[in-house]
Formats: C-alpha cells, structure tokens, sequence
C-alpha cells in the first residue's frame, strides 16, 4: 500500500502502547507529547501511525495527507471519517459535535478491518503535559 501514500506533514512520536499490529490506525497523545491507542471516541485524535513500533519505539504519525487506514466499518468514496475508539477509522456524521472529522475517504473499504485510503487533516497538535 506504500503508492498509496501521499505524505504531507508526518511527525516522530515515541510511543506509549504497542502498535505492532496497529499499522494504519489512528492514535492520540499521551503523556510526554508521546503517542498511544485511543480509548474513547471523544479523544482528540493525534494522527496514523504509519509504522509498526512497539511500546518505547518511534511511531512515524501522518498529520496530513493521504494513507492507508484500517476502517471500523464500510466506508465508501467520498465520506467523512472520524477516528473510532479502538484506533480504526469510521465514519463521521454531519452534525456531530462529539467527535473530529479528521478526512474524507478517496479508496473505500467494505468491511471491518479492510484498508481503505484517506486523504487525513487532524486537529492542532494537543498535547498532555
């Protein structure tokens, strides 16, 4: 899927959890500006982790541009998406004040765990102390 990745802005991040089997999810910030899962659908998305570290490694994280992303559910070309709570990408409904809108799907996906691709934007860096 490397052609599909269209890298715009990306950061390094150490991480917090393991993401050995979470390549293409999504993260948050946890303590330290380091990276971890996410835990609730409320929490302020950091970016996709484009790599697989383990806990202590660097998480290469995409803020902007277009990647891979494993989906929580069927997502068809030109939806919005949002991050889900287990990491994988859902989708977003207009109107939603509880969640980000982090993208719009460009290569859908038809079911959970499939890899569809995203053109991703994520809100301003928030980071814990």
């Amino acid at each position: 899927m490397g052609n599909n990745e269209k890298l715009i802005f990306t950061d390094s991040h150490e991480a917090d959890a393991t993401f050995a089997s979470k390549q293409y999810y999504g993260c948050k910030y946890g303590a330290d500006n380091h990276v971890t899962i996410p835990s609730a659908i409320t929490d302020v998305p950091a970016g996709i982790v484009t790599n697989n570290p383990a806990s202590g490694e660097t998480a290469q994280v995409l803020k902007v541009g277009r990647s891979p992303g494993v989906v929580s559910e069927a997502i068809t070309y030109g939806q919005k998406v949002r991050i889900h709570s287990d990491g994988k990408v859902a989708l977003w409904e207009v109107g939603d004040t509880s969640t980000y809108c982090v993208g719009t799907c460009v290569q859908g996906a038809d079911a959970e765990d499939e890899i569809g691709v995203f053109d991703f934007s994520f809100p301003s860096a928030i980071a814990t102390a």
